[in-house]
Parts: C-alpha cells; sequence; structure tokens
C-alpha cells in the first residue's frame, strides 16, 4: 500500500491481509454491541498504527478509530440487526496514511436478553396448624452485569385450601427477599409453590422456582372452656358446674370424647360424677362437699378424644368450702304432766355438743319458763364438754296449769351457736271437797 500524500516514496508492503470480526466478549444489552476486529500487523517497520473506517453503508465510511501498533481493535455501540463495512489504513511516524484495506462486513446479530436468576428452592414439611412461614430468596439477579432491568418477583400456590398465594417481599436489584404464608387451620395436604422473577424483557424474560409443602395431618387437641373458681359453706349441698365448649378440636374431625373429673382433696370434695354425651357441646359434673369439712380442692376436668397425640384438653378450678360454725346439738325433750303438790322434778338432757367433731367449744346450758308462777326457771345441772346434763325444778305449791319450758345450748359463736329445745309441764289440780255441815 501507498501513504497518502507520498506518491513518489516507496510503497509499503500490504499491512492487512486479513480483517477478522469477533463478536463482542459480553453478552448484548438493549439494543446495541460490541464488535473487535484483528488484522495481520503490517511488515513495515515505518508503521506505527492504524485506523479503522467503518459505516452502515458498503464503501461508505461515517466513523473511524485511531488505535496504536496493535493488530485489533473493539468498536462500540453497535445496532443490532444492522451490516457494517470496515476497512483499514496504516499509519506512519509523520502521520502519513496508507490507501484503505480491502473492505470487509459484517452483519450485528439481534441483541437477546439474558433470563434472570433464582437460585433453587428446598421442598417443606410441616405438620397441621403450623405458623407463620418465611422462605429466603437468593440468587436473583437480572442474569447479566451488563442488565439492569427492574426485577419483578411474584409467587403463588397451586392449593389455595392449604397454602394462600405466598406475600413476596423484594426490592429491586436486590440478590435476595422472602416470600411468607401460613397454612390454613385443620387443613393437610400439598401445594406447589411457584416463585417467578421476570425482568421485563420481550423475550427470556422469566426464570421460574418451584418447590413442594407438605403439611402433615395431625390430631387437632379437643376443647373445653375455661371453668371459673367457685366459693360454697361448709356442709353446702349437692353443687352442678356447666360444662360449655367441648369439642373434637376440628370440623373434620368426629372422635368419640369422654370426659374425666378427679378432685385434688378427696376428704373435702369427693371427684365429682360427670353427665356427658358425645359429641354434645355441653355437660355437666356435681359434686357434694363432704360434711362439716373446710379448705380448697382443685377440680380437674379432662376431654379426651382417643387420638396418638394432642387428645387431652384440661381445665381446672378451685372449690373453696368455708369454714362455718356448725349449731350445737341437743336431743328434744318429752312433754311433762305431773300433780300439784309434786315435789322436785329433774328432767334429763342428752346429746349435747358442739355440731361438729372439729369444734370444741365451751358449752352453756340455760333453762326458762315461760309461767314462773307455775315452774320456776329451771336449776341447770352441766359441765362442758359433757354431753349429758339435767334441769330440775319444783312446782310452786298450790299451783295448777301449763309453763312452757325452754333449754338452751350455746357454743359462744357469732353465729349458728345456739340450738333450744322446749317441753311443756302441766301441773294438774287436785279435787276439793267442801266441808259439809252436820245433819239432824
Amino acid at each position: 500500500m501507498l501513504f497518502k500524500g507520498c506518491r513518489n516514496r516507496k510503497s509499503l508492503t500490504a499491512l492487512i491481509s486479513l480483517l477478522s470480526l469477533v463478536t463482542a466478549l459480553a453478552p448484548f444489552s438493549g439494543l446495541s454491541a460490541s464488535v473487535t476486529l484483528g488484522w495481520d500487523p503490517s511488515t513495515d517497520a515505518d508503521v506505527v498504527g492504524y485506523k479503522v473506517y467503518y459505516g452502515a453503508a458498503a464503501g461508505s465510511y461515517t466513523n473511524s478509530i485511531q488505535v496504536g501498533n496493535v493488530t485489533t481493535a473493539t468498536v462500540s455501540n453497535m445496532v443490532g440487526g444492522v451490516t457494517y463495512y470496515f476497512a483499514a489504513s496504516t499509519l506512519n511516524s509523520i502521520g502519513l496514511e496508507s490507501v484503505m484495506s480491502a473492505e470487509t462486513s459484517y452483519l450485528m446479530p439481534v441483541p437477546v436478553n439474558l433470563p434472570p436468576t433464582l437460585n433453587a428452592l428446598g421442598n417443606l414439611t410441616l405438620n397441621e396448624g403450623a405458623s407463620a412461614q418465611i422462605v429466603n430468596l437468593s440468587g436473583i439477579s437480572s442474569g447479566a452485569t451488563n442488565e439492569s432491568q427492574t426485577l419483578t418477583v411474584t409467587a403463588s400456590s397451586s392449593n389455595t385450601g392449604l397454602i394462600p398465594n405466598p406475600t413476596v417481599s423484594y426490592t429491586s436489584p436486590n440478590s435476595a427477599g422472602t416470600i411468607t404464608f401460613t397454612p390454613l387451620p385443620f387443613a393437610f395436604g400439598s401445594a406447589t409453590i411457584t416463585v417467578t422473577v421476570n425482568d421485563g424483557g420481550a423475550s427470556n424474560n422469566i426464570i421460574t422456582r418451584t418447590f413442594t409443602v407438605a403439611v402433615n395431618s395431625v390430631n387437632q387437641s379437643p376443647t373445653l372452656n375455661t371453668l371459673a373458681n367457685i366459693s360454697v359453706n361448709e356442709s353446702a349441698p349437692l353443687q352442678t358446674v356447666n360444662l360449655a365448649g367441648i369439642g373434637s378440636g376440628a370440623a373434620n374431625e368426629s372422635q368419640t370424647l369422654t370426659v374425666t373429673a378427679s378432685s385434688s382433696n378427696i376428704g373435702l370434695i369427693p371427684n365429682p360424677t360427670v353427665n356427658y354425651t358425645s359429641p354434645n357441646a355441653t355437660g355437666s359434673i356435681s359434686f357434694t362437699p363432704v360434711p362439716l369439712a373446710s379448705g380448697s380442692a382443685t377440680i380437674t376436668v379432662s376431654v379426651n378424644d382417643g387420638g396418638a397425640s394432642n387428645n387431652i384438653v384440661t381445665r381446672t378450678f378451685t372449690v373453696t368450702v368455708n369454714s362455718i360454725n356448725q349449731a350445737p346439738t341437743l336431743n328434744t325433750l318429752a312433754n311433762l304432766s305431773i300433780n300439784e303438790g309434786s315435789g322436785l322434778q329433774t328432767v334429763s338432757l342428752t346429746g349435747i355438743g358442739t355440731g361438729a367433731a372439729n369444734e370444741t367449744q365451751t358449752l352453756i346450758v340455760t333453762a326458762s319458763s315461760s309461767n314462773t308462777g307455775l315452774i320456776p326457771n329451771p336449776t341447770v345441772s352441766y359441765t362442758s364438754p359433757s354431753s349429758t346434763g339435767s334441769i330440775s325444778f319444783t312446782p310452786v305449791s298450790n299451783a295448777g296449769g301449763t309453763a312452757t319450758i325452754t333449754v338452751t345450748v350455746n357454743d359462744g359463736s357469732a353465729t349458728s351457736n345456739t340450738v333450744t329445745r322446749t317441753f311443756t309441764t302441766t301441773v294438774n289440780r287436785l279435787p276439793t271437797i267442801t266441808t259439809i255441815a252436820n245433819q239432824t
């Protein structure tokens, strides 16, 4: 080749014997790409560099780049789908340029979008009734360092009756995110979760990963509403406690339910009697506190559905039996009938007591007459805590009629402290004879 503007100087060896084209090493991005051109080096020692011409029409070069004494050059910002035409020349040390080489052409490939990326996801196994699950996502990207699309992550479930469509937490262009879901209560089976990353490109824009969630069927615990504590007085009568909210724990479980009840202190509250028929939602327990006992007992009520696990629900409540004073005791007294002028009368008292074996009060016995003009208030003979005693009285002379005698035992407590017995004493008048005058 000859240098331009130096026609009388000796010609130089042709510097470009081969002009080859190589596509850019990096993937295409958007609508532009690069090509790398290579050539055989010039054998002329005066050559210090090369100039590459190119354009979109044969023989018409609208652009050029000057490179050093190298054998390759990269041309950037090429448009995919366009044929480009290339030629090159050599440069010497004083800036003279040779004539151009033969022309070569290259059709730029249409850029291809690389698909986004997402790492594989492992399968999950859960038990029925599991709480919220968080699955980490990693390896999210556009697929190429020179692609900067906005990425969108979505997730769906193949069985929304078991696993609702997950909630996605992701912000582009982060490489990580999460999805969250909660299995529906009392449901079991399997669902395929599909996670998709979309880079918005016209093609190769989606990557999809799937994993399976298996939810194992487990027995749901039966149900029983809570029970309130109760307080009763000592020697209270039969108590009935209603039970409500009894169930198998799930609409799809139909086991036969058994209800039991026990007492922590059978010396106070015997084990309750249960009244229940499965599958009713209600029932009752009943118990009678042991007479004359006080304190507290914990009543435990259990519902058992017969399952191998999670088969029992237990509710407890406390029964407090308040200590109260028991009335003292005294046996009944029989009525008495005597004649006028009868002497001292003694009436025996029996069955005197505090009213309970655990009560040791000092007992006082008193007696009174409703008619002291006939029967003076009786004299009491009694020493606590004896179970017997007596009262005595002497009817008024020359008097007849009736009087009610009241005998009281008092244990000195603030309440329920007395017992009273009464009997009637009848004093019969003797017949009288009127004096009869002598008769002649």
